[in-house]
């Protein structure tokens, strides 16, 4: 039987993150290595760049670094509570392995190859993983983790985890990761319907639907397909058909401003939320 977890959990992630991965590129180059250095003076905290021994490795203060927790637990609250508000990276339970162990891992990871040519893969960004986890096959969701027990984020305002129990039936080498062109191109997609699952969550005891879940990603998509990118601004176009009772284009005051008044979705939307005293 092959498994793959990827749920909101009440759960406490000082508990499982032996190890963290942060990513420089977030913020101003030297920032978040400052803040680093500054945690320094109260105790030693590993770490690796993951950029080291690659082909980006004259980039590594711009990409991801892995540090490991396990003695530093006033880094590790710290850290953990930058990742509730910011898309720094995510944590990893890995008890039994060394820093150098998952470095070596992870650093097959941060390139794949895309048609013919090195591409980066951020695979540890936090607005990624469920997405990605979700179009990626057993072994693959395996492959990825490596010898980590879980990989842990926060993403729309608590924590998600993932982790597999998948077994191959003839012991052997770790698979090596793979991505196909294919569930690249679902990613979106995927980005999109877990966005909506969020605000179906969210918003579900004032649906107009007894299908709450399909009934927001069809709003999300018909927003996407308008040309109306923002999660702000899809989640503005979500409340407007709460507001409606209905699906937001097929309102007769949607359709006035569309296609008599001539505005473009994101006006007709400020339209109708000043005329609905939203």
């Amino acid at each position: 039987m092959n498994t793959i977890e990827i749920a909101p959990e009440r759960l406490h992630p000082e508990t499982i993150a032996d190890f963290a991965i942060l990513d420089l590129a977030q913020k101003d180059e030297g920032l978040l290595l400052g803040w680093l250095y500054r945690h320094f003076e109260n105790s030693e905290i590993p770490w690796e760049p993951l950029y080291q021994g690659t082909v980006l490795a004259d980039l590594w203060k711009k990409g991801p670094i892995l540090i490991e927790l396990k003695r530093s637990p006033a880094f590790r609250d710290a850290l953990i509570e930058r990742y509730r508000s910011e898309h720094l990276g995510m944590v990893i339970h890995a008890p039994a392995i060394d820093l150098g162990q998952l470095a070596n891992h992870l650093r097959s990871l941060v390139t794949i190859q895309r048609e013919d040519k090195p591409a980066v893969f951020r695979f540890y960004d936090p607005r990624s993983l469920a997405p990605l986890f979700e179009v990626l096959d057993p072994v693959q969701r395996k492959a990825l983790l490596g010898p980590a027990s879980g990989w842990a984020w926060h993403r729309y305002g608590q924590w998600q985890i993932a982790s597999s129990d998948y077994q191959r039936e003839t012991p052997g080498k770790d698979e090596l990761f793979t991505i196909s062109e294919a569930q690249i191109a679902q990613l979106d997609k995927a980005r999109l319907r877990q966005f909506s699952l969020f605000l179906a969550d969210e918003y579900r005891a004032h649906i107009p639907s007894n299908d709450p879940d399909q009934f927001v990603l069809g709003e999300i998509e018909s927003a996407q397909g308008a040309g109306i990118s923002s999660h702000a601004d899809q989640e503005r176009w979500l409340r407007m058909a709460i507001t409606l009772r209905g699906r937001l284009q097929e309102s007769p005051l949607w359709s006035r401003l569309i296609r008599v008044h001539g505005k473009t979705p994101l006006q007709a939307l400020s339209q109708l939320e000043t005329e609905q005293g939203c």
